[in-house]
């Protein structure tokens, strides 16, 4: 059996700020019936995937731009002629694209490829979904828009619109963008069409599409979508991905046949691991929402308690076990376990008042806590009491459900920039000798105030891939410069700016490690008297204790954080 996998090269003619999603800027008053050509603008999502080889470069297939920076394509479209995967350096996108030939220099956008997701090795034509990470964040415009990604795993019966410059009924390679609409199948009625094609292939990740009667996709289409429109709204349903060979052996598609398209809904939580998307985020979980950007024409009222960094004074890299309510503020988070029924503590954060958790991005999504527990010292006692006085015992632990969370609306987890999140909680907290808010550089002093050294703690691995620590530890370890700290950084992907700071240190081996993510970096300074001030949030390192690590600089980000608080 052979088939057909809708690939074509052809050459190449040298020549935000609120998320929205499948709402063209184009306002196209027309019906779809068979095949026509696309207005420019019409779906400004559709993407051209380039191949470069040697100095020249030829159109190889189409895509879907999802976000400023993804673009869902086909597996099969990042392979070369003989099935070998290409390099990212291979690969561009062409956005905003309606003519090949001719493309509009005002129009059109250009983007290399940073990374190439791939799902897994496709086998017999199944999981041929690919995701293109773009270098350069798209720019949404009236020709440059993306499409929602459909939720709904069974669509037959509806009708979608598939798009593409494949080759058109006069077996010519259309220059200028094409739609069709066609109807999704279902698997009866495409095995009983052709069970040659489609009988190894057709499973929950596949569906077919089409008519026989000449409308149908065919080779240049590939890695393109079929979208389906819900209201105002577009969604790609479906990925372009193979059709029937003709008799002739021409690798032409066979026109008087149904197409197979990747089932787009079967991977969205691939799709959400490797975009972090929050529209995908899961049903049912907690709501993880975007932030907004502080209005400076705005006062911001401030709902941090003016009562707060009780500092005591009588395990992290390094560090040494804490005393017992010498760091009240100190939170976990906790994540529901596919197996068990005792949740996972794989973060920490800090409590800043009654209702709100300061953590990191990274430790709320994709992967959502569903609570958070506070006055914890070790976990692996019922009830936490001094070592040296059994009749010196904390009350118990409370833990304390979430309301919802905002997550920064600019965090790169490329860049690792603007890595902060804010938890809700669902109820107010009741404060105790071991629940505690910390206080945050809300003045002009504090936020400009440059420290020799810093105190972190959290539950984390006290070694490289050591233990996770049950009892909650300590270290200090010193600040380092931010040109110090971004020569150190400068072959990872982190591109660090005002965002962040560091501190750790080679020489002693005290430092943050895996688990300590979204704990707090601070120390006492004269405010209000003496009190423990939170100037970072644990974001990431290199190796544990193998030299600094970087911090959220929850200075640089103070305005934020008001600005996304509520009463």
């Amino acid at each position: 059996m052979q088939l057909v996998l809708l690939l074509v090269t052809i050459p190449l003619v040298v020549g935000s700020s609120f998320f929205q999603c499948g709402v063209p800027k184009v306002r196209v008053n027309e019906v779809i019936v068979r095949g026509r050509d696309a207005s420019p603008g019409s779906f400004p999502w559709h993407t051209a995937v380039y191949h470069r080889k040697g100095r020249s470069a030829s159109y190889a297939c189409g895509g879907t731009l999802i976000s400023a920076t993804f673009v869902l394509t086909a597996d099969h479209c990042v392979k070369d002629d003989n099935g070998y995967v290409l390099s990212p350096k291979r690969v561009f996108a062409r956005l905003g694209v309606h003519n090949l030939n001719v493309p509009n220099l005002q129009t059109s956008q250009h983007h290399d490829i940073f990374t190439i997701h791939r799902f897994t090795e496709s086998k017999q034509k199944k999981n041929d979904i690919a995701l293109l990470e773009l270098s350069t964040q798209a720019l949404f415009n009236q020709h440059v828009q993306p499409a929602c990604i459909n939720r709904e795993e069974d669509i037959t019966g509806q009708s979608g619109v598939a798009v593409g410059w494949g080759f058109t009924e006069d077996d010519d390679l259309s220059p200028t963008l094409k739609a069709a609409r066609m109807p999704v199948v279902s698997t009866t009625t495409c095995l009983e069409h052709d069970r040659d094609t489609f009988g190894q292939t057709l499973d929950s990740s596949l569906f077919c599409a089409g008519y026989t009667n000449g409308t149908t996709v065919c080779n240049g289409d590939s890695g393109g979508g079929l979208h389906v429109k819900r209201g105002d709204t577009w969604y790609v349903v479906g990925i372009i991905s193979f059709t029937a060979p003709r008799e002739d052996n021409s690798l032409l598609c066979k026109k008087d046949s149904y197409a197979a398209f990747t089932n787009v809904a079967t991977f969205v939580p691939w799709i959400r691991n490797v975009t972090e998307l929050l529209s995908l985020a899961e049903r049912g979980k907690v709501t993880v929402r975007e932030g907004q950007d502080p209005d400076p024409e705005r006062h911001y009222p401030n709902y941090l308690p003016r009562t707060c960094g009780n500092f005591v004074v009588s395990r992290i890299v390094g560090g040494t076990s804490a005393n017992l309510f010498e760091f009240p503020w100190m939170a976990l988070l906790a994540y529901k376990d596919e197996v068990k029924d005792s949740p996972n503590y794989l973060c920490g954060g800090s409590l800043i008042n009654k209702r709100y958790v300061l953590t990191t991005a990274n430790c709320v999504y994709p992967k959502t806590p569903f609570q958070v527990r506070l006055g914890e010292h070790d976990l692996t006692t019922n009830r936490d009491c001094n070592p040296n006085d059994a009749n010196d015992c904390a009350p118990p632990v409370q833990d304390v459900d979430i309301d919802y969370i905002v997550r920064h609306q600019r965090h790169d987890k490329r860049a690792r920039s603007n890595n902060i999140a804010l938890i809700r909680l669902a109820r107010e907290v009741i404060f105790d000798d071991h629940i505690q808010p910390i206080c945050l550089p809300v003045t002009e002093t504090l936020r400009k105030q440059k420290l020799q050294r810093y105190i972190v703690t959290g539950f984390g691995r006290t070694e490289y891939l050591g233990d996770v620590s049950n009892v909650l530890v300590k270290a200090t370890v010193p600040a380092v410069e931010h040109e110090d700290c971004q020569k150190l950084f400068a072959t990872s992907r982190a591109a660090l700016d005002e965002s962040h700071l560091c501190a750790g240190s080679t020489e002693d081996g005290r430092d943050t490690c895996a688990g300590d993510s979204g704990g707090p970096l601070g120390y006492p300074v004269r405010y209000n008297g003496v009190r423990f001030v939170q100037f970072g949030v644990t974001s990431f390192g290199r190796q544990c204790g193998l030299g600094p690590s970087v911090y959220t600089n929850v200075a640089n980000l103070m305005d934020w954080i008001l600005a996304n608080m509520q009463a």
